[in-house]
């Protein structure tokens, strides 16, 4: 599970002549027209959000900007095809905002925000505001509970961020060794959701099946993978099997981990591929605990092609590629 993640970089083209510079970086590099909101729902932490102003500004104040562009790109690189394309003929100054650090939160973002405030001795800024007040040398630590390798919607962003005085590579060391502290310390219940996930396959494709989960869990950042082993699990009072058992932490409660499972436990064609068992406090989580609340009740066969469906929409495109060769893999051993 990744809880950190660097920002959007933010520049400022200062231009003799804003229109024509815009152009030319759409025209010559393929930056994208965007709006402020689509600038910052679209971009991640491999993308540079371009303010082009006319000259004679000193604020890093997007409101100033008569275009936004979205490149695709770090700054650095950013800069160094505006110059190697002699781009810079009409820019008359180049000036950067506040770095951007993405934090992703279980939820009671504005607990975070008080205690990130605090301890930094930083200020709860708007967005705007933070990029107007923020130095170069500043970073500002934005909070989601969304999912950090994929663009954030401006909606999923908590509406107050935390300006502190600290750069971004002094600011993204001191929260990677503090993260767990903050979270541990706002999480409702005082603890982690901690399940145990038991693998059974009668064609003892093990491995696959435990790559197979790795790479949901790392694709959804769905939690901790803290162990793995085989253990006994009893199908009768008197009689026992050996299965693979995986431990996780989690932020998600129990009906979510389990329609991972279920998803995982079957293919396309409804074919099942393995029985994976959700166990969390000692309890073993039902298959009909992901149908409460829904008007339409399907078999457990029907609710995992179901399930696996949902799965792979959300799927990043890479994990669903590993996902998928895995699976081929598994028929083939046991054709």
């Amino acid at each position: 599970m990744i809880f950190l993640r660097m920002g959007t970089r933010i520049f400022f083209l200062r231009s003799n002549n804003p229109k024509v510079t815009c152009d030319q970086l759409i025209e010559k590099l393929g930056y994208k027209s965007v709006s402020l909101t689509e600038g910052q729902s679209d971009s991640d932490e491999n993308s540079t959000l371009i303010f082009i102003t006319p000259v004679g500004f000193e604020i890093t104040d997007p409101d100033d900007a008569e275009f936004i562009l979205l490149a695709g790109e770090t700054g650095t690189t950013v800069l160094a095809d505006i110059i190697n394309l002699n781009l810079s003929s009409e820019i008359d100054r180049v000036d950067m905002g506040p770095r951007i650090v993405v934090f992703r939160v279980p939820s009671n973002e504005n607990e975070f925000a008080d205690m990130l405030t605090k301890n930094y001795e930083g200020k709860r800024v708007s967005w705007k505001d933070g990029v107007r007040l923020g130095e170069k040398e500043q970073t500002m630590i934005s909070l989601t509970t969304q999912r950090l390798h994929q663009p954030i919607k401006r909606q999923d962003v908590f509406s107050d961020h935390v300006l502190v005085d600290q750069n971004q590579q002094e600011c993204f060391a001191r929260l990677g060794r503090e993260a767990l502290f903050y979270l541990n310390h706002n999480l409702k219940d005082s603890s982690w959701y901690e399940y145990r996930i038991s693998l059974y396959d009668a064609y003892d494709n093990y491995e696959k099946h435990y790559q197979r989960l790795v790479q949901v869990f790392s694709g959804l950042e769905t939690g901790l993978v803290i162990g793995e082993g085989w253990t006994k699990d009893y199908a009768h009072i008197v009689m026992s099997i050996m299965v693979y058992q995986i431990k996780l932490f989690s932020f998600s409660p129990p009906a979510e981990i389990k329609k991972i499972l279920i998803g995982l436990e079957y293919d396309d064609t409804g074919h099942r591929l393995a029985d994976l068992d959700l166990y969390n406090k000692n309890r073993k989580v039902s298959w009909t605990e992901v149908q409460k609340g829904e008007t339409e009740k399907r078999s457990k066969k029907d609710e995992g092609v179901y399930l696996r469906s949902e799965l792979m929409k959300k799927m990043p495109e890479k994990e669903k590629e590993r996902i998928l060769k895995l699976e081929n893999e598994i028929r083939e051993l046991r054709d």
